[in-house]
C-alpha cells in the first residue's frame, strides 16, 4: 500500500542543498500562491537565511509581492511576540493583516472598512452570501457581518470584536447572539481556518502569513521553547484538515540559530520529520518545505509561472500535500498500489457492521509501512458510502483517551461528515444552530427522540429542556452538542456517561438530519500506549475508554485500531489483567465492557499492512508520474528509471518513496522539463 503521509524521521541530508536566491524565492512564491488559490489549500514552508538583514529583506519583498497578487498578508515577528499558544498566534495574525493596496497594516477591521467602501449599503448582504458559499461560519464571521451591518456607529460591534479577540467570553445578554465563544485554545485552529475563508469572502485571493525572526524562539527557556515549537508543529500538522484553511501560505524564517544546534527546531524530532528535504533534486520546486537562501549566484533557470488545468484541482492538492510531507485529504487511492486485498477487507467490515451491530478489528504494521494511509483509504471509502468518520489519534496520550469527557470535543473536531466540503461534527453543530430553519428542524428531531427509549433519548430530553429554558436556544444547543461544558471535567463516572450519551445522540442526529449510516471510528498510533512512557494506571484508564469504542457499545459501528505488531502483542498480553481490573472497578460503566473488548481482542485476526514489494514500487512510480503529468503536463526526465531505482533503494516506506518522487518530478518541471 502506498502512503503519501508524514516522512521518515531522518533529518535532512547534509548534501541536499535546496538553495535559492531572493529572486528565486519570489518566483517560487508566485507559483506556490497560484497553485494554492487554484487548489484551495494550504502550505507551510521554512527558509533558512544567512543573516537577519537578509531575512528582513526577504520577508519584506515576499509580502509586497504577495499583495501584488491580491493576497492579504500578515507579518508577525517572533521576537516581539511570546508565541506560547495557538490563540496568541491567531490574535497576532488578525491584528497585523495588511490589505492589498493599503499603505500600512490595519488588521481585519481594515479589510472590512475597505470592503464597505467598495460595496456600500449591500456590503453585509454580499459578505454573508460569499461567506456561506466558502463555508465560513462561526464567531468571527458573525462579528464581521455585524460590523458591516452597523449603520455609521459601530461602537457596540467594535467592543464585541475586541472582546472576542482578547478572549473574553460573551455574556448571557450579548448584543450579538451569533457570537458564542471567544478566541481561546479550543477555538483558535478553527478561527484561523475561518479567517482564511473570510479573507477570500472579502475579495482577496488568499492569505500569506510570514512568521519571521524565528531565532528568538531559541533564546527562550526550555519550557517556552517547547511551547513555541509545539505551536509550529500544530501549524504544520493540523492546520490543513477537513474544512480548514483556504488559499493560505505560511512561511517561517530564521537564521542559523533556528535551524542548527541543540536549541533549534531540530530538537523537536516530530516537527523536524515533517519538514525534512525529500530529495536532492535542484532547483527547489515551489512547494518544497525547506530552502536555504544564499548570496552566491544561482545557476538554475526556472520556468514561467503556469496554471494547472481546472479539471485537475484535486490532483494538484494531492501533489502540494505530498510535497509538504502530508497525506492527501481526498482521492487517497490515486497514490496507492496493492490495496485490493484491503479493499475486500473493508467491504467485509462494512457488511458485518450493518448486519451484526458493530465490528472491531486491528491494523498492524511497523513504523512507516503505511498504516495511516490505509486508515485514510478506509475513511475515503466510508465517506463515499455515507458513513461519518471519527478519528482518535493517540500520537500524544495527553489527549486524555482515558477521560472521554475531555476527548469528546476533540473527537468531534477531528471528524469528517459525508457531506459537501467534508465538515467536522463541530461545524455541523454550527450549521444546525445558526439558521432558524435548521434550528427548528433540530429541536423537532430532539423532541421526537426524547419520546423514545434508550440512552440517546435520555440525553435528547435533556437537550430539549436546555433549549426551552435558554434565552438563545441555538447557542445553548451548540454548546451542549459540542461538549463545551465537559472539556475541563474529570474522568468521574457521571461525566464519562454524559460524554458517551452525547456521542450516541450525535449518531442519531446524523442519521435523522443528514441520512448518515453507522459511524467509522479510526484509532491511530495506538502503539503509543506502550512507547510514550504511559503509566500502568494511565493505560488502564485508556483501555476502559477503548472498551467502550471497541466493545460493541456503538450501534452499527466499524472500529479499526492501528498499531505496530509488538504493541498489539503487549496489549494482548496485559489486557487480561488490566481489563479484569477495569471490570472490578466500582466506577466502570456497563458500556465499558472490558470482558467483550478482551474477548474481541484475543479472537480477532489482525489485518496486516501488505508488504511493499519491488513490483509495487515500480507500479507506484508509474502512478506518481502519471498523476504528476495530469497536473503539470508531460516533461522530459532523463534517467527516470535510474532515479526510481535509487529512490526505492534509499527509502523503505511507500510514503517516503512517494514524497521523494514527487519532489524530483516537481523539480524537473520547475527547471523547465
Amino acid at each position: 500500500m502506498a502512503h503519501a503521509g508524514t516522512p521518515d524521521t531522518a533529518a535532512p541530508r547534509a548534501e541536499a542543498r535546496s538553495v535559492t536566491t531572493l529572486e528565486d524565492e519570489l518566483a517560487r512564491q508566485d507559483q506556490a500562491l497560484l497553485d494554492l488559490s487554484h487548489a484551495g489549500t494550504v502550505a507551510v514552508s521554512l527558509v533558512h537565511c544567512p543573516t537577519t538583514s537578509r531575512e528582513a529583506t526577504l520577508v519584506r519583498k515576499l509580502a509586497q509581492r504577495a499583495r501584488t497578487q491580491n493576497y492579504v498578508t500578515a507579518q508577525v515577528s517572533l521576537l516581539e511576540a511570546s508565541f506560547d499558544t495557538f490563540e496568541q498566534l491567531v490574535r497576532m495574525v488578525i491584528e497585523s493583516l495588511f490589505a492589498p493596496g493599503a499603505t500600512r497594516p490595519g488588521g481585519l477591521l481594515q479589510l472590512l472598512d475597505r470592503y464597505w467602501e467598495r460595496r456600500g449599503s449591500r456590503s453585509a448582504e454580499r459578505f454573508e452570501e460569499a461567506a456561506a458559499e466558502l463555508g465560513a461560519q462561526g464567531d468571527l464571521t458573525a462579528l464581521c457581518h455585524a460590523y458591516l451591518l452597523a449603520d455609521g456607529d459601530a461602537r457596540t460591534e467594535l467592543r464585541a470584536y475586541h472582546a472576542w479577540l482578547d478572549g473574553t467570553e460573551p455574556g448571557k445578554r450579548s448584543k450579538n447572539p451569533a457570537v458564542r465563544s471567544a478566541l481561546n485554545p479550543h477555538t483558535a485552529q478553527r478561527a484561523l481556518g475561518e479567517l482564511s475563508r473570510l479573507v477570500v469572502a472579502l475579495g482577496a485571493t488568499g492569505l500569506a502569513i510570514f512568521l519571521h525572526d524565528g531565532d528568538a524562539v531559541t533564546r527562550r527557556t526550555a519550557r517556552q521553547r517547547e511551547k513555541a515549537y509545539t505551536v509550529l508543529r500544530e501549524l504544520v500538522d493540523n492546520f490543513d484538515s477537513g474544512n480548514g484553511a483556504l488559499n493560505t501560505r505560511i512561511l517561517i524564517t530564521g537564521t542559523d540559530r533556528l535551524f542548527e544546534g541543540p536549541r533549534s527546531l531540530r530538537s523537536l524530532r516530530p516537527l523536524l520529520a515533517r519538514l525534512e528535504i525529500a530529495s536532492d533534486a535542484e532547483p527547489p520546486p515551489p512547494h518544497r518545505s525547506w530552502t536555504s537562501l544564499i548570496r552566491d549566484p544561482y545557476e538554475y533557470v526556472h520556468r514561467a509561472v503556469e496554471r494547472a488545468p481546472d479539471t485537475k484541482r484535486a490532483a494538484l492538492r494531492t501533489l502540494i500535500r505530498i510535497s509538504q510531507g502530508l497525506p492527501p485529504l481526498e482521492a487517497v487511492t490515486s497514490m496507492s498500489v496493492g490495496h485490493e486485498r484491503i479493499d475486500r477487507g473493508i467491504d467485509r467490515l462494512f457488511e458485518h457492521a450493518d448486519a451484526s451491530g458493530s465490528v472491531f478489528t486491528a491494523l498492524v504494521g511497523d513504523y512507516g509501512t503505511g498504516k495511516t494511509h490505509l486508515l485514510m483509504h478506509l475513511a475515503e471509502r466510508a465517506l463515499s458510502d455515507n458513513h461519518p468518520v471519527f478519528w482518535l489519534n493517540l500520537e500524544r496520550l495527553n489527549l486524555d483517551l482515558g477521560n472521554p469527557a475531555r476527548h469528546f470535543y476533540r473527537l468531534l473536531e477531528h471528524s469528517l461528515m459525508p457531506l459537501r466540503r467534508r465538515p467536522s461534527a463541530l461545524e455541523r453543530a454550527t450549521h444546525w444552530t445558526r439558521s432558524q430553519v435548521k434550528l427548528r428542524q433540530l429541536i423537532a428531531t430532539l423532541e421526537e427522540l426524547s419520546e423514545q427509549q434508550g440512552d440517546a433519548a435520555l440525553v435528547a430530553k435533556r437537550a430539549v429542556q436546555i433549549a426551552r429554558s435558554a434565552r438563545d436556544a441555538g447557542a445553548a444547543l451548540e454548546s451542549f452538542l459540542s461538549g463545551r461544558d465537559l472539556r475541563e471535567r474529570s474522568a468521574a463516572k457521571g461525566y464519562r456517561q454524559d460524554a458517551y450519551r452525547r456521542l450516541l445522540l450525535w449518531l442519531e442526529l446524523l442519521g435523522r438530519l443528514e441520512g448518515a449510516r453507522g459511524p467509522v471510528v479510526l484509532i491511530d498510533e495506538a502503539e503509543n500506549l506502550y512507547t510514550s512512557g504511559a503509566s500502568r494506571s494511565a493505560r488502564r484508564a485508556a483501555l476502559r475508554s477503548l472498551a467502550f469504542y471497541c466493545g460493541g457499545a456503538l450501534p452499527n459501528a466499524c472500529v479499526v485500531i492501528a498499531m505496530t505488531p509488538p504493541a498489539l502483542k503487549q496489549l494482548r498480553r496485559e489486557s487480561k489483567e488490566l481489563l479484569a481490573e477495569v471490570d472490578e472497578q466500582s466506577g466502570t460503566l456497563e458500556w465499558e465492557d472490558a470482558t467483550m473488548f478482551r474477548r474481541r481482542l484475543q479472537r480477532l485476526t489482525p489485518e496486516e499492512v501488505p508488504e511493499f514489494s519491488k513490483k509495487q514500487r515500480q507500479e507506484l512510480a508509474a502512478v506518481v508520474r502519471a498523476t504528476h503529468q495530469s497536473v503539470r503536463g508531460a516533461i522530459e526526465f532523463e534517467g527516470w528509471d535510474a532515479k526510481v531505482k535509487a529512490v526505492t533503494a534509499r527509502y523503505e516506506s511507500p510514503r517516503a518513496v512517494i514524497r521523494a518522487l514527487v519532489d524530483e518530478l516537481e523539480s524537473a518541471w520547475w527547471a523547465g522539463g
